[in-house]
């Protein structure tokens, strides 16, 4: 089994979505895809959840989904459950992913950011990547005026825990082509992989480097 993890430089850059893209395109080529929500905060209804969102945009049946920890508050992973009277570590997030039922390929989406602490002694998903032992990490940026910046600090702080990793441009509002393009060769002449860029409102991306898949 191949394990992707996708997290990205902030909440709300799309990470769901990107998820989505790479759920059905593996589909698609006839591989079993199981998709993982380890943590997910502000959710009170499973039909609103982010996994629920990615079975129904793929609508296929080698698509399955898993929400492992869910809590109320829309704040960090660690507060939204000590507001439950919960307590939240690594050692348990890493364990429940691994006795889930194997698939072809297991696609893990974090909640926030990277560096969003996910247990009280300051772990991230950093630490997650590493302790579950993903194949590759998909870092994921709004494609945007200082997407270059973003992406470089992502890049170099997955760098420090040795994830093989790439980044995904994500649009979120449309841009015109001059924008778009100097921020992908921005991207591009800092060094960092750049797997991936998706459109806005596109459900499909345009893969730039493919051997990871």
């Amino acid at each position: 089994m191949k394990t992707l993890f996708v997290s990205g430089s902030d909440t709300d850059v799309g990470k769901t979505w990107v998820v989505g893209a790479i759920a059905a395109l593996l589909a698609s080529r006839g591989s079993s895809v199981q998709v993982v929500k380890p943590v997910e905060t502000g959710v009170t209804d499973s039909a609103n959840s982010d996994v629920q969102g990615v079975l129904n945009n793929c609508s296929n049946v080698l698509v399955s989904g898993y929400t492992l920890f869910s809590y109320e508050k829309p704040i960090a992973p660690v507060a939204a459950a000590e507001a439950e009277g919960q307590s939240l570590n690594l050692s348990s997030i890493v364990e429940r992913v691994v006795e889930l039922p194997k698939a072809d390929w297991r696609i893990v989406e974090g909640a926030g950011s990277l560096a969003s602490p996910i247990d009280s002694d300051g772990a991230d998903w950093r630490d997650f990547a590493e302790a579950l032992g993903v194949n590759w990490t998909v870092l994921v940026v709004a494609d945007r005026v200082g997407a270059i910046g973003q992406a470089r600090m992502l890049y170099a702080y997955a760098q420090t825990k040795g994830l093989n990793c790439g980044v995904w441009l994500n649009e979120l509002q449309e841009q015109d082509s001059i924008a778009r393009n100097a921020t992908h060769e921005g991207v591009r002449s800092s060094g960092i992989p750049l797997w991936a860029t998706q459109r806005f409102g596109c459900r499909t991306a345009e893969l730039l480097e493919e051997a990871w898949l």
